[in-house]
């Protein structure tokens, strides 16, 4: 019984957080302007470094992997704009509600917009960080294919992960404050565990069992992959599926469970 309302106030929260879309919405757009309040170029400033990082590293690495420029530059490119949007949202995660304490402790907000929150905000820089692609395309002279359409439904599929991710690990760090710094090191681990300035034929047969597991890597191909022409195998498909109800599944249990606590810890 008292599982059933646990679950039932916690639905009725994201009920009601999507249906305050907007404030979530105008939190995250408010977090970036803060954030760049006095610069000019704004959020562009990591666009212009990002890109910068991206042909540096798909230059030297086309030569220490013997793959060509023309095709190894759009595949840096892609990995890495999709890996930072899957980065930044984990990392961001960790925060969710420890940033919105002020709200939550003067009103009743729904918990779940802060998650949208999150994941509006990181969404936004990745749109951004996204012009890069055409622009490395359209140097090197890649071929849009129409697999191109596949990577509207791995974003969405991203995203149900990210805020998801939200409702989880926000909750475990609001409780436990030394965990952001563990998942901020598991971060920087997976990335070089996913294949996203290598290539995945590098490896020998045995390593590529790496990949294969990864959950982050078949997120990553959901939209990296069909950018560059190349759908994803069933494979990914199953993999990120499988995080995605897992997350869902975890992320409705710990919310549903802790919810209540959340002022509390903060």
């Amino acid at each position: 019984m008292y599982k059933n309302t646990y679950l039932r106030s916690a639905l009725k929260d994201m009920n009601e957080g999507f249906a305050q879309w907007q404030l979530s919405y105008l939190l995250g757009i408010g977090d970036i302007r803060q954030r760049y309040s006095r610069s000019k170029l704004g959020q562009f400033w990591i666009t212009l470094s990002m890109l910068i990082f991206i042909v540096a590293i798909g230059v030297v690495y086309s030569f220490l992997f013997h793959q060509k420029i023309r095709t190894f530059l759009p595949y840096v490119a892609c990995n890495y704009v999709v890996w930072m949007w899957i980065s930044a949202s984990v990392s961001d995660s960790t925060a969710v509600f420890v940033q919105a304490q002020n709200y939550l402790k003067q009103t009743r907000i729904p918990r779940s917009v802060f998650a949208l929150r999150v994941m509006i905000r990181n969404l936004i820089n990745f749109l951004h960080n996204f012009l890069i692609i055409p622009m490395v395309f359209i140097c090197m002279m890649h071929p849009v294919s129409w697999a191109i359409i596949l990577a509207l439904p791995g974003a969405f599929l991203i995203l149900g992960c990210v805020f998801f991710a939200c409702l989880s690990v926000g909750v475990i760090c609001t409780r436990f404050r030394d965990l952001p710094q563990v998942v901020q090191a598991m971060m920087q681990i997976m990335m070089f565990l996913t294949p996203i300035m290598w290539p995945e034929s590098s490896l020998s047969k045995n390593a590529q069992a790496i990949v294969a597991y990864n959950p982050f890597a078949a997120l990553l191909h959901m939209v990296a992959q069909p950018l560059l022409g190349i759908v994803p195998s069933a494979r990914d498909y199953t993999v990120a599926s499988l995080t995605f109800v897992v997350l869902m599944g975890v992320g409705l249990y710990i919310f549903a469970r802790f919810r209540a606590r959340i002022v509390y810890w903060l």
